[in-house]
């Protein structure tokens, strides 16, 4: 049996995801930036020192300009308000992901919930639900912000 994954696969920066022969094709940083978006947002704004520092980690993981790090945010702001399917569609492409990419994209997450030193539950739980979406276990949520003392 051919798995997500095994159908799902990055060309550079492009998830391109196979099924039942129906191409559909994600830029990687789509997902990267709604997460961090979701979790810098998770406690109702987003702050001065969490927008520096998810455009400065897509524009240095991603290699990217600054003005574009800034627009694919601002999208997946729009995204997170207006899509009611990007859950469902974040999780496919989070399947596409190897294990390292997962522990990649949650480590720029933490990167990004740590940086104003004011963390809540709600974020908490946003970064609880976007390692879900990169299809983590709970224990491997939890061991990573126990590993960055963002959670108990």
């Amino acid at each position: 049996m051919i798995t997500v994954a095994e159908q799902s696969h990055f060309k550079g920066t492009q998830l391109i995801f196979d099924e039942a022969g129906n191409t559909e094709t994600y830029d990687a940083s789509f997902l990267i930036s709604t997460l961090l978006v979701f979790v810098a947002k998770g406690d109702g704004c987003i702050s001065n020192q969490e927008s520096e520092k998810m455009i400065d980690l897509l524009s240095s993981r991603l290699g990217t300009r600054n003005a574009v790090a800034l627009e694919r945010l601002s999208s997946a702001v729009m995204r997170l308000a207006g899509d009611t399917n990007i859950a469902q569609t974040l999780r496919k492409i989070g399947e596409g992901l190897s294990a390292q990419e997962k522990h990649d994209v949650f480590n720029m997450i933490l990167e990004v919930a740590e940086v104003d030193d004011d963390l809540d539950s709600a974020e908490i739980e946003a970064i609880h639900f976007s390692g879900q979406i990169l299809g983590m276990s709970q224990d491997a949520i939890h061991s990573k912000l126990r590993e960055h003392s963002l959670g108990s």
